[in-house]
């Protein structure tokens, strides 16, 4: 596993939010916002897996990828069907390139990643700068 893992299984939101930030600060070459998860010269990044030599994880990549899903990062003309979540919570079929699984499960990152957080869709910081994710993280963690 990573040197970065908190926990082996962070459980509560701030457990998660710590672990996450513990990762990101042990690689911060690794951390950055605008990607879900680029994985160079490999399509997945398992869970107990260090990302390999420039890969790139954000927020959301980081928290599904420490709380045990497999990050997947097709070629780009390719996609796969996944399970998405709409602002109300509900499921429905998209399909993407990048995406989270575990066992027969493909998900959204994001929608992993807010699951772990305990953050409603409104709550997300996905698209934002990396000082203001940290920020967050810290808020979640009590740090």
């Amino acid at each position: 596993m990573t040197d970065a893992m908190a926990t082996p299984h962070p459980a509560t939101p701030a457990e998660v939010a710590s672990a996450v930030l513990d990762a990101i600060e042990t690689r911060p070459d690794a951390f950055n916002m605008d990607h879900w998860a680029l994985l160079p010269d490999m399509i997945s990044l398992a869970p107990k897996k260090a990302p390999a030599c420039g890969s790139q994880l954000c927020a959301a990549g980081w928290t599904a990828h420490l709380t045990g899903w497999t990050l997947v990062e097709l070629p780009y003309d390719q996609q796969t069907e996944v399970i998405a979540l709409d602002e109300d919570g509900d499921e429905y079929d998209t399909l993407v390139s990048v995406y989270a699984e575990r066992g027969n499960e493909r998900r959204m990152i994001g929608d992993v990643a807010a699951q772990a957080l305990g953050l409603r869709h409104s709550e997300t910081f996905w698209y934002a700068e990396a000082p203001i994710a940290l920020k967050r993280l810290r808020e979640i963690a009590g740090r």
